[in-house]
């Protein structure tokens, strides 16, 4: 009897959730709208031009809508609070890039991602001395005063010294971003390390003038979110994301927003304990 009791009450659960499963795209698919949230304030994936939300987010979304074959209403709020949201079931899917980490992933279910942020070592366009990190012994090092990327920059001197090797020849500090691709530009430093949206979005303002010339640390991976129980929706974003990966547009998109392609793993992507997961 108790056998055949928690063999009934695992089936009832099993079927409570499955319903719970449904419940976003059942309500997407009758209503023939999806609400999504959007803090319209990260150029070059989201932000506002002439009044209207733009960037490769809004392409994005462009391409999951017209998959789904829905309208959309597009809401634009503080990041503060969006993730919040989502879970009070104010909106059905927060598109904006959030960026996974280990400790969101235990409440909330991410998409595939669709682009990275990472640290890179950027030279001129026609430098080919520069191949990785090691290439950077003896030269004159640039990076924004204060960053992250500043941080990385002492670490990557430290493990070069570490190594047996001479280290930067000095590393020089600036203000801003743009301070140091025009010191790389005017040749003051020979490489500047940097975030890769920062570094795309150099290189699209200045063509063939810069290149990345490798990559440093692991990519902080940016996706769209749902709650966990939309499993359709989820599967049904993902499946867009994967067409655009397949065909080679999501990369276009990359390079015509961010100036740089970056990785769009299918797998392999959430931390460990992920709620998704389970």
């Amino acid at each position: 009897m108790l056998r055949n009791f928690l063999a009934l009450m695992v089936f009832v659960l099993l079927g409570a959730n499955a319903a719970v499963a449904d419940e976003t795209m059942e309500r997407i698919k009758s209503g023939g709208k999806i609400t999504v949230a959007t803090e319209a304030a990260f150029k070059p994936f989201e932000y506002v031009e002439d009044g209207k939300i733009v960037g490769f987010g809004s392409d994005l979304l462009t391409e999951v809508v017209k998959d789904l074959g829905v309208d959309v209403e597009q809401l634009d709020l503080p990041f503060q609070g969006i993730l919040a949201g989502l879970a009070a079931g104010q909106y059905d899917m927060v598109a904006t890039s959030v960026a996974i980490n280990p400790e969101r992933v235990k409440t909330y279910a991410f998409s595939r991602p669709f682009g990275a942020i990472s640290n890179v070592i950027v030279v001129p366009a026609d430098d080919d001395k520069v191949e990785s990190t090691a290439d950077l012994n003896g030269l004159l090092v640039g990076s924004q005063l204060g960053s992250s990327t500043e941080a990385v920059a002492r670490q990557i001197d430290d493990e070069l010294k570490a190594a047996g090797g001479a280290g930067f020849s000095d590393l020089r500090l600036y203000q801003t971003f743009p301070d140091t691709a025009f010191a790389l530009r005017s040749g003051q430093v020979d490489a500047i390390v940097i975030g890769s949206v920062s570094a795309g979005e150099f290189m699209a303002a200045s063509p063939d003038t810069f290149k990345v010339a490798t990559k440093y640390g692991d990519p902080v991976y940016l996706s769209w979110v749902v709650r966990p129980e939309a499993k359709e929706l989820l599967s049904r974003v993902n499946a867009t994301i994967t067409r655009l990966a397949d065909s080679g547009k999501l990369y276009e998109l990359q390079e015509k927003w961010i100036g740089i392609r970056s990785d769009s793993p299918a797998n392999g992507y959430l931390p460990e304990g992920a709620i998704q997961s389970q």
